[in-house]
């Protein structure tokens, strides 16, 4: 085939070859002046980077270092935030409600000109929010004498020595006695009760240990004629308790106990907050919460405790039929002590924003809640500072000891009820625990928590807690309060 021109014919083959030259030659030009022209940039997704401290991965976003043996102790290995901020606690000897309001933020805090903030509202300039936040709590309240009370604890010395850092918070330098009725120990860990009987003198506790062939069951009823036995003058009353019961505060305790009348047989306790429970163990004082009885009480006790050594009954509820078989006196239910038949997630009865409880239990089992670290805030500003609540102007609730929550449908300022957050047992259901803990609210599935896993005494008097938001995939965020007295 040929094409036709001014010149005469060209052949088509050589035609598309020169075509085929230009358009190679088109593409390198532009291929060359592409690598040559700058570049605009590209938007891509922004991943912060991040650094390794040993063996923990810390976010970019942390604009400081970190303590790498604190976030150790924390068992943090990835964190995504660290936030601090210093408390500082003024004192009242007026009346304060359990829940305050406050104008300020907690966590949203915006420095003046700059527009860089993370996730909390901190400046990106580093870890510390500058300003100082003042709160108020009530003055603390005098150390409480509480000679005429006698306490009584069937446990082994191993599960005696791991209470002692929680019996120091109530029965430390109160001039209480706790008699332990323990199981008999080899030879070779007597070593065993003198170690403890010294920590216990440290902490200032008044620790009597016994010895007993009996079993667990025989020896928890023991401690009644164990108790009556060794009645001072000055004694009141006593109280029955598990190695994992913890009163909140002595001098609150001593205050209770004196609206009653010591002079009479008095049989007081707590009931527990699942009627499943009280279906399968009666009206009964639950020893978690403390069982206390009267002086004239436990005299009468004394006469018939031989028969009711023989019951069938164990543990609570044998002191409880004894007292029904043989005397006259009925339970006084005291709603301020907690068996606390709680499963899985407490934090609901802690966040309520109500009059602390007397004493709470199976904060070692059925939740978790470690309560001496939760206490160490009293060392600071007294037992009416533990799980007081203060509610921010940016939506934190920072309920003291316990944890610092954002809801997604926040309570009001006189709202009581309580967030349903445990499990029901034994087939119970929200009707179930009212009548201890209601009014109650359904669960907030989407409220954003972090929970105190630390909290710590300096050498100045401070006292530091750490608060964290935990998330394996993201990482951990942990929120620092520092907190000193005015």
């Amino acid at each position: 085939m040929l094409l036709k021109g001014r010149e005469g014919a060209i052949p088509a083959s050589w035609a598309w070859k020169k075509m085929v030259r230009y358009l190679v030659a088109v593409i390198a030009i532009a291929g060359f002046a592409t690598m040559l022209w700058p570049s605009s940039p590209k938007k891509t997704t922004s991943v912060a980077p991040t650094r390794a401290h040993s063996n923990i991965t810390i976010s970019a976003n942390v604009k400081c270092d970190p303590d790498p043996d604190m976030l150790d102790r924390l068992s943090v290995r990835k964190l995504a935030q660290y936030t601090r901020r210093e408390v500082v606690v003024d004192f009242t000897e007026d009346p304060l409600p359990m829940r305050q309001r406050m104008d300020t933020p907690l966590l949203d805090v915006k420095v003046r000109g700059s527009s860089h903030t993370n996730e909390l509202g901190e400046p990106q300039d580093g870890c510390t929010i500058p300003a100082p936040l003042a709160v108020m709590a009530p003055k603390p309240p005098k150390m409480a004498d509480a000679s005429h009370i006698d306490f009584g604890v069937a446990t082994s010395v191993s599960r005696l020595n791991e209470s002692l850092d929680q019996f120091a918070h109530w029965a430390g330098y109160t001039r209480t006695r706790i008699f332990a009725l323990i199981e008999p120990e080899e030879d070779k860990k007597k070593a065993g009760i003198a170690y403890v009987k010294a920590k216990a003198d440290n902490l200032g506790i008044n620790l009597i240990v016994k010895e007993s062939e009996d079993d667990y069951l025989h020896r928890y009823f023991a401690l009644v004629a164990l108790l009556e036995e060794n009645m001072r003058e000055a004694t009141r009353w006593g109280c029955i308790i598990d190695d994992d019961t913890f009163f909140l505060s002595m001098p609150a305790l001593v205050k209770a106990l004196s609206k009653y009348d010591d002079t009479k047989p008095m049989y007081i306790g707590g009931l527990s907050e699942g009627i499943p429970q009280i279906a399968v163990f009666g009206m009964i004082a639950f020893g978690g919460a403390g069982v206390f009885l009267s002086r004239p009480l436990l005299s009468d006790l004394a006469t018939v405790y031989d028969q009711c050594e023989q019951m069938t009954y164990t543990g609570d509820r044998r002191i409880a039929n004894c007292i029904y078989q043989y005397t006259t006196t009925r339970l006084t239910v005291d709603h301020r002590l907690h068996q606390l038949d709680l499963m899985e997630d407490a934090s609901g009865f802690f966040e309520s924003g109500r009059e602390p409880p007397l004493s709470v239990h199976h904060w070692k089992s059925w939740f978790h809640a470690d309560m001496p670290k939760l206490s160490v805030i009293s060392e600071l500003c007294g037992p009416t500072c533990l799980l007081r609540q203060w509610a921010f102007s940016d939506g934190w609730f920072l309920t003291n000891g316990f944890s610092v929550v954002q809801y997604s449908f926040p309570p009001e300022q006189n709202d009581l009820t309580m967030e349903m957050t445990w499990e029901p047992h034994n087939g119970a259901t929200e009707e179930s625990y009212l009548h201890e803990l209601g009014p109650l609210r359904r669960k907030d599935d989407h409220k954003v928590s972090y929970l105190l896993e630390d909290s710590v005494i300096e050498e100045n008097g401070r006292v530091t807690q750490w608060y964290i938001k935990r998330d394996k995939r993201e990482g951990d965020q942990i929120l620092e309060l520092s907190w000193r007295k005015r």
